[in-house]
Parts: structure tokens; C-alpha cells; sequence
């Protein structure tokens, strides 16, 4: 793990979890979804997510096994980003301050793009 974001996850505020622990759960509430239309409205998404701090490995629970999944580690922000078999993708950001978060879904289903915003925020458990 690159030590600033070593040192941003185990420093005060959003992210709870002890400096030596090696994996976190993220548990991501989206409140609104939009869609290209720019037509929003409530979502209740639900989405959890398992890193393992000491590997960067990331593994979405209750998703699809045969997508993959990666993290991206920033000063501020840390994004994972998912991609399952169709060729599409999903990014979910999180604020390290305060768990604000966005996710960003351009999927295809069967052979349509299918892109979404949701906003919402991630808690640690």
C-alpha cells in the first residue's frame, strides 16, 4: 500500500478501522440514482464491499464472480473499480474525511448501455 494512503485510512476520521487491520468492509447506502435524462430519484442501493488493506484486493459481497474488481488509492478519495465480463464498468468513490460517495454504473445489459449515477455515503463495519 502506498504510505500516504496507508496513512490517510488509519488516520482520524471517516475510516474507523486500526492501523494494523488487514481487512475493511465498506458498507455503501446510495440515497438518489440519475440517469441520462438527468431525471433523479430515491435509489435505496445497497452495496458492501471487502478490501484487504495489506494486498489492495477487493471483492464486492453478494456480487457477480466474474467480475473484477480493483482499487484505486488516493490522498483523499479511494475509488474501486468494477468490471464485469460484458466489457462494462462500475466505480464506486468515497470520500476518506467523511464517507460521502458516488457510484458510477455503465453497464450493458444484453446490448444495451445502461449508465446510472447514485449518491449516497460508506460507513466501515
Amino acid at each position: 500500500m502506498r504510505p500516504r494512503a496507508a496513512a490517510a485510512l488509519a488516520g482520524p476520521g471517516f475510516f474507523s478501522a486500526p492501523a494494523a487491520a488487514e481487512k475493511v468492509i465498506f458498507k455503501c447506502h446510495f440515497d438518489w440514482v440519475c440517469d441520462p435524462n438527468r431525471a433523479c430519484a430515491d435509489a435505496g442501493l445497497d452495496v458492501r464491499f471487502r478490501v484487504n488493506l495489506e494486498t489492495n484486493a477487493v471483492e464486492r459481497l453478494g456480487g457477480d464472480a466474474l467480475t473484477g474488481a480493483g482499487l484505486i488509492l488516493g490522498d483523499r478519495a479511494i475509488t474501486i473499480l468494477e468490471t464485469p465480463v460484458s466489457g462494462g464498468a462500475a466505480t464506486t468513490t468515497v470520500m476518506i474525511t467523511d464517507g460521502e460517495a458516488a457510484r458510477s454504473e455503465n453497464l450493458v445489459e444484453g446490448v444495451t448501455l445502461t449508465p446510472m449515477q447514485y449518491l449516497g455515503e460508506c460507513i466501515t463495519i
